[in-house]
């Protein structure tokens, strides 16, 4: 989607965070066979890591929600 549109996305309106992996991937999907191929499985490691991250989090907030709310 980047390739085809390179103005597909407008990250200012996103987090910090959000933002960067956003206009690296963007890096990445545009320069696909200039980029290091490490590069790429390292950012999209680190994808992966943050959102199974932010899963685990809310499913633990949500145990434990139930726990003490709803004894």
């Amino acid at each position: 989607m980047f390739a085809k549109n390179k103005e597909f996305i407008n990250p200012e309106l996103y987090p910090k965070l959000i933002k960067n992996e956003l206009l690296e991937s963007k890096d990445i999907a545009v320069n696909l066979y200039s980029v290091d191929p490490g590069k790429v499985h390292k950012h999209y490691l680190k994808l992966i890591f943050l959102y199974i991250s932010i899963v685990l989090f809310g499913m633990t907030m949500m145990i434990l929600s139930s726990i003490y709310v709803n004894p």
